[in-house]
């Protein structure tokens, strides 16, 4: 593990500081910690849409010809789509 020595200074309002308290308190976190994997786990999703895949022009025709393709009929998973699911039960 590398050795932290990136410091960042972060200013907050009450109600900001109120409730990422309260966060600390519900997940026994510090508060570094916290802000760290929040900070990481909310760049990896802003970055994972991000990538650039490079194909040829043969894998690029490919895969449209696959994308135009008509539809494959699955009566099966119609038929369990049309099913309630238990999630629409309510009692």
């Amino acid at each position: 593990m590398s050795t932290k020595s990136e410091r960042w200074t972060l200013r907050v309002t009450p109600a900001q500081n109120t409730i990422v308290r309260r966060a600390l308190d519900a997940t026994g976190v510090s508060l570094n910690e916290y802000v760290v994997n929040c900070a990481l786990e909310s760049a990896a999703n802003d970055l994972a849409d991000r990538h650039v895949f490079a194909v040829s022009p043969d894998a690029w025709a490919e895969l449209q010809a696959v994308l135009d393709r008509p539809t494959n009929p699955k009566p099966r998973i119609s038929a369990l789509l049309a099913e309630p699911s238990v999630l629409d039960a309510s009692e």
